[in-house]
């Protein structure tokens, strides 16, 4: 990787680091639409799990999220641009 790489990849890990963090609970509060799975790696929610919301209120495995937002910065499901949006409540 380049420098200008590597630096965009560390900026972006600081971004995704202050995005909260929750465990899941089934039953829990959870969205609108109940979320069962996991959307990138498609498997189900288990009580305890660590997951990450986005600013959008999606929630995600926090290490599949992680993973996903260094390559993207936008949301899987919607694709509101995670980034955007943690600016503005800054």
């Amino acid at each position: 990787l380049t420098a200008e790489e590597q630096i965009k990849i560390a900026k972006r890990l600081v971004l995704i680091q202050h995005l909260p963090i929750g465990t899941f609970a089934f039953g829990g509060p959870v969205g609108a639409e109940e979320l069962r799975e996991c959307v990138i790696c498609m498997i189900e929610f288990v009580t305890g799990d660590q997951i990450r919301y986005l600013p959008c209120l999606h929630i995600y495995h926090m290490n599949c999220i992680d993973d996903w937002l260094i390559r993207s910065l936008c949301c899987p499901s919607c694709m509101e641009p995670v980034d955007a949006a943690l600016l503005v409540s800054y």
